[in-house]
């Protein structure tokens, strides 16, 4: 072989193997790019759920990944749906919680292996509350079992051994008609020998008052992955209590105020490892997140929505103008996501919280039947509940009435 031709074919291959290496690394980054890191919630599908005289889902949860489950606020039942990749339908079954005329479903849960459904009955301020507790597979209906007074918040403990209720007894509008004062508190059910024979380990009293003279009175309740540790918000007096299933105390104890001084929260969620707890403060529309150092609240940093929300949104001001209601923190890829409802916008907004100390606007997505953004009608869906599950998000507006299927950038 002539010199000439071993040039050539020396160079040849020298491109060639320049190229594959090309390829290879562009094959690389193209992987990379697949890779999202961010959630950007997008809106799936909505469905009414009837006239609103007769349907107000208060709270929404998915029973699987492709069942939920509200609860009827007004009718006094739980209504079940079924879920797909592209939309979300009414069943049309539904099973009757109680026929009291003075009653009212107020919340509900569904236990993390999905075999448990809660549902909290209030029985106005002056009547103890009921708990039900439905087998998610056979559909039947156990209780009722004595709560206190306006239970607002029920959860179940990862473990399934119990189920804890937070009992309001809203002291500013509900007193009046009672001849006895009662307190607010919350009641802890041992439910490890099953539904039907749940056995009552206390009934615990709130009965201090925060910095801002207000009584306490919990609105939202969240146990921590260990089972064992209870978190609830303290709306009134702006403050997070804090106490152990294994030994509760008969008044709670250990409360700490939060340093937004109108953060006054609703909703709760605890992060999948107990160090992070995360809460939607109602009437300062700030999300609150606060650091937990072996489950005692420590640091806390804040989300301030009305710097992040769209301008064409629609709320009045901060001040119980934006109303975040239930929280819900998502853990996908190393990172971590706090999604909130707002009532008067009729959303769900999404933070990344992967640095809990500096909370980063995200996304979101109006959730009512019609998006006003687009110039159609007004914001009157007042978006309340929330669930989260494998990239996929359900929300429930009580007042249009109607449910809503969104989902993340990763989701199937």
């Amino acid at each position: 072989m002539n010199t000439i031709l071993k040039k050539l074919l020396f160079n040849l291959t020298l491109c060639l193997s320049l190229f594959l290496i090309g390829c290879e690394e562009e094959a690389a980054g193209n992987d990379n790019t697949l890779t999202t890191d961010k959630f950007n919630i997008s809106r799936v599908d909505v469905e009414t759920t009837g006239d609103a005289s007769q349907s107000s889902p208060e709270l929404i949860r998915f029973i699987n990944s492709s069942e939920g489950v509200i609860v009827n606020s007004i009718q006094n039942t739980i209504d079940f749906f079924t879920i797909s990749t592209s939309e979300i339908t009414l069943t049309g079954e539904s099973i009757n919680i109680t026929d009291s005329d003075d009653a009212e479903c107020s919340s509900i849960d569904v236990s993390v292996d999905e075999s448990i459904i809660a549902v909290v009955v209030t029985n106005g301020s002056c009547e103890r509350g009921e708990l039900y507790l439905v087998d998610a597979s056979t559909r039947q209906k156990y209780g009722p079992y004595e709560l206190g007074y306006n239970p607002d918040a029920v959860d179940i403990a990862v473990d399934n051994e119990f189920v804890v209720v937070v009992n309001e007894y809203d002291y500013e509008d509900g007193t009046a008609g009672c001849s006895v004062t009662k307190y607010p508190g919350v009641t802890i059910y041992d439910i490890s020998q099953g539904l039907s024979n749940p056995s009552l380990v206390k009934h615990m009293k709130i009965t201090h008052t925060g910095d801002n003279g207000n009584l306490a009175e919990p609105e939202g309740v969240k146990i921590a992955p260990d089972g064992q540790t209870v978190y609830m918000t303290l709306q009134e007096s702006n403050q997070l209590g804090w106490f152990s299933i294994l030994s509760p105390p008969d008044t709670l104890k250990d409360y700490v105020s939060f340093t937004s001084a109108i953060h006054e929260p609703d909703g709760i969620w605890v992060n999948s490892t107990g160090t992070v707890v995360c809460t939607g403060g109602e009437y300062d529309g700030k999300l609150g997140i606060t650091l937990l150092n072996d489950g005692i609240p420590g640091a806390q940093y804040y989300a301030n929505l009305a710097d992040d929300l769209p301008s064409t949104w629609a709320w009045t001001d901060e001040r119980k103008g934006i109303e975040p209601e239930e929280v819900v923190i998502a853990e996908h890829d190393n990172k971590s996501y706090l999604l909130a409802t707002l009532q008067d916008p009729a959303a769900v907004v999404v933070y990344d919280i992967t640095d809990p100390a500096n909370p980063t606007w995200d996304s979101g997505a109006i959730t009512q039947l019609v998006d006003y953004t687009t110039g159609d009608g007004e914001s009157t869906g007042e978006s309340e509940g929330l669930a989260y599950k494998n990239g996929y998000v359900l929300v429930s507006n009580t007042a249009d009435p109607s449910v809503c299927l969104l989902k993340a950038s990763w989701a199937d």
